[in-house]
């Protein structure tokens, strides 16, 4: 009995997910001009959620879509290594501030124009309250995307930010098979 406890509270110790923080609800709406909440629209499955609160942290960001694309939407190499291993969501959101929130209506328009319409339900905009949202997820760099992995239920299991790196996609990688 002794060492079914022990062996429980190891494997409890290992798959505990590094947060237990929810991501707080956020209203946007697609390119397909459907509103949405999060984490709601990504649940059932894992998923990568990618904001952006600025200009520069949006272009930061536009390295990181085809990566992310290949690595969770595409169907795979063929073969013995066809369909993908993550079964995860992922979706992108602009988040609006100030004065930007007045603009929202021509970012969807040039978005809509830019992104290919197969694409359009993973590109979110929010006016929700940027700065409490960053808030609550003791976000601190605007400037900087962020990248946010959350479980089926919309619990955080990983968070990270910056630039592309092969390293932090592989974290994010691991996080969504743990």
């Amino acid at each position: 009995m002794k060492n079914l406890l022990t062996a429980a509270f190891v494997y409890l110790l290992f798959t505990a997910p590094a947060y237990s923080q929810p991501f707080p609800a956020l209203r946007a709406q697609n390119l397909q001009d459907k509103d949405v909440t999060l984490p709601d629209y990504v649940k059932d499955k894992r998923a990568v959620i990618c904001l952006a609160f600025s200009v520069k942290a949006d272009e930061s960001l536009k390295k990181w879509i085809q990566p992310l694309y290949n690595q969770l939407i595409a169907d795979g190499m063929g073969g013995l290594m066809g369909g993908n291993m993550y079964n995860a969501n992922l979706c992108f959101v602009a988040m609006l501030r100030g004065i930007a929130k007045m603009g929202m209506g021509e970012l969807k328009s040039r978005s809509k124009k830019s992104i290919d319409p197969r694409l359009h339900s993973l590109f979110l905009i929010s006016d929700d309250d940027a700065d409490a949202l960053m808030q609550q997820l003791k976000i601190t760099d605007k400037n900087e995307p962020h990248f946010i992995v959350v479980d089926e239920k919309g619990n955080i299991l990983f968070q990270t930010w910056g630039a592309y790196s092969d390293k932090k996609m592989e974290s994010i990688t691991d996080a969504l098979l743990k």
